[in-house]
């Protein structure tokens, strides 16, 4: 369980901490090229979601073999959930010192041309980090709480799903737990909670943020904007992966559901 936490809690930190290359990017005045940055950075936190997979799958071979109850596996899962709960907070505080690191990197990338020779031109300058440290100023984020002219549509959507795309593995370990007989079905269906919140996320999330972020490069919107959107978008993952707490067992139910169905048509 503690395994899975660390691994869960590092990719919530990176998953939180993509929030800021876009608004380095505006700061920065190049948006491409911090998309480039972006995708390099979710790529990492989506390499420690394959490790968690194998991870959650041992809970319903515990089952089986009588060694965990379906509540403890149900606890164990939440406890999970509340350490990705935790890489979101380290992420948010994280947050102004992450921004600045990766202004200068989209301004070395300008420079150097690829993402590899970026990052070893940053690994070569590891003492330079400490000067990199940014404190978050509560009062700022207090201040920028208010959506003002950032639509609430976005936040909404992407509490929910934020929420299905945290539990979606753990969601199938726990419908694996509790119907055994459909175990292996059940474990290969996260893609209907996963992929259906990627979609959304594609769909309904990315562009009007990214509408934003251009609009705040042109000048239509004060860059002030970028910040507030960061803040709202980490603000709506803390409250969505919280919400997962709370929808677990109701996913495992579907996920549980669809598997039946998938045995009865195959």
């Amino acid at each position: 369980m503690l395994t899975a936490g660390v691994l869960l809690c590092v990719m919530s930190i990176v998953d939180t901490l993509a929030y800021s290359v876009r608004t380095a990017g505006v700061l920065a005045l190049r948006l491409a090229t911090s998309i480039a940055l972006f995708n390099a950075v979710v790529i990492i936190s989506r390499l420690s979601n394959m490790f968690q997979a194998p991870i959650m799958g041992h809970y319903s071979d515990s089952v089986n073999k009588g060694d965990y109850s379906v509540a403890a596996v149900l606890l164990a899962l939440r406890v999970d959930i509340c350490f990705i709960i935790l890489g979101v907070i380290i992420g948010a505080l994280l947050t102004p010192t992450f921004i600045a690191i990766s202004r200068r990197g989209i301004s070395v990338m300008a420079e150097r041309g690829t993402l590899p020779r970026t990052v070893m031109h940053g690994l070569s300058r590891l003492n330079h980090l400490p000067g990199y440290w940014r404190t978050p100023r509560f009062s700022s984020v207090l201040r920028n709480l208010r959506p003002g002219n950032i639509p609430s549509s976005i936040l909404i959507w992407n509490v929910f799903i934020t929420c299905f795309y945290s539990i979606g593995v753990m969601s199938t370990a726990l419908a694996a737990s509790i119907n055994h007989p459909l175990a292996a079905t059940c474990t290969n269906l996260s893609g209907i909670v996963n992929g259906i919140a990627t979609m959304l996320l594609f769909i309904l999330v990315d562009p009007p943020a990214s509408l934003i972020i251009d609009d705040c490069i042109s000048g239509r919107r004060p860059k002030a904007d970028a910040i507030r959107l960061n803040i709202h978008m980490i603000s709506s993952r803390l409250i969505g992966c919280s919400l997962g707490l709370l929808l677990l067992p109701l996913m495992a139910r579907y996920v549980e559901a669809a598997a039946i169905i998938v045995d009865r048509i195959f």
